[in-house]
């Protein structure tokens, strides 16, 4: 990184290969301007895109199709209501907007790095500037800076996901910091069997992109310039996300709790039922109790009647009536008699 000591701010503008090795610097964007991101955290609409950098609408328009293919290699693309993407930013949308352009944070800092007019721009430009001035001696020295494992961490992170391999990565960082490859791929290797992983180490150190002099000289130009409390900003909207997911943490308990209530209602139900049904069954067992019962006395019946249709069969005498149709038999103290039907009466 040698050569960078002779970096201005036009070379942002005027060089290619300067915007890719600065493309990675996106917290530049926030330190400068609070960004109005989309609900997906990612990306900023071409109007957004314009508020923030408080030019027109056009001439972000005119930036985009004058570098197009830098900024669709940062991932700018145009999607619809047909799109998977869509409905993660729709409720940010105007009504009836089907069709959205999804600017990502590293276009939107190759925007400033374009834009020659944009106070905003300029402002990002030197802050790049400045970054390099405070870094610089430390990467002659060969030191590793915070703002070096952050940076190291973000190049293996976007590379492996392009489906470069780790050792194609640690390349490409060692020629984004001017070092060895193989010194590169030492101190990552270090880092990743200490701590498990750059992630990890970047967690458990709380590590910012920007160091302590990067940090006093934000404050420095905050002050020179008299530009709004960027910290005080930044405050209020880690407050303002914090009452909002205290908001979506009190609306999930008034769910749960509503949850309970039906629950509770369901169990009610259930053991209203559980009775109705244990006293339809000890119905249906008194039913069954006396079903049994005339089936019992049924059964004596027709062992009766059996037993007189017999006695009536073997009678001693027997006589006919062929009016009536009776057939009468008489035994010692009774009288039988049987019908054409079969029925029969006892006679005392």
């Amino acid at each position: 990184m040698g050569a960078l000591l002779k970096l201005n701010a036009d070379n942002f503008v005027e060089d290619k290969n300067v915007r890719d090795q600065y493309i990675n610097k996106t917290e530049v964007l926030q330190k400068v301007k609070l960004l109005s991101l989309l609900p997906d955290n990612q990306h900023m609409t071409v109007k957004a895109v314009a508020e923030y950098y408080e030019v027109e609408y056009q001439t972000i328009i005119n930036v985009l199709n004058r570098h197009k293919s830098e900024f669709e290699k940062d991932g700018v693309k145009t999607i619809n209501n047909k799109d998977e993407g869509y409905f993660k930013v729709k409720e940010a949308l105007s009504a009836g907007q089907f069709i959205v352009k999804l600017v990502p944070r590293k276009a939107i800092l190759r925007v400033g790095m374009l834009l020659r007019d944009s106070k905003i721009a300029i402002k990002i430009r030197d802050y790049l500037l400045r970054i390099e001035e405070t870094s610089t001696e430390d990467h002659k020295r060969g030191v590793w800076t915070d703002n070096d494992i952050v940076t190291l961490n973000e190049i293996v992170n976007n590379e492996i996901s392009k489906g470069n391999s780790k050792w194609g990565a640690i390349r490409i960082a060692a020629k984004t910091f001017n070092k060895n490859p193989q010194a590169v791929y030492q101190k990552f290797q270090y880092i990743s069997k200490r701590h498990g992983s750059l992630e990890n180490y970047i967690n458990i150190n709380n590590l910012v992109y920007f160091d302590k002099k990067s940090e006093e000289l934000l404050q420095a130009e905050i002050q020179e310039n008299n530009h709004p409390d960027i910290l005080g900003n930044n405050l209020n909207a880690e407050m303002s996300r914090f009452l909002e997911s205290l908001n979506n943490t009190k609306e999930l308990e008034s769910k749960i709790n509503q949850l309970k209530l039906e629950t509770r209602d369901m169990k009610h139900k259930l053991e209203i039922k559980d009775l109705e049904l244990e006293a339809k069954t000890t119905e249906v067992a008194k039913k069954d109790k006396i079903i049994s019962k005339l089936k019992k006395d049924k059964l004596a019946l027709e062992v009766s009647i059996k037993a007189i249709r017999k006695i009536v069969l073997n009678g001693v005498k027997a006589s006919n009536n062929e009016e009536t149709g009776i057939t009468e038999a008489k035994t010692v103290g009774h009288t039988y008699t049987r019908d054409k039907g079969g029925m029969i009466e006892l006679k005392n």
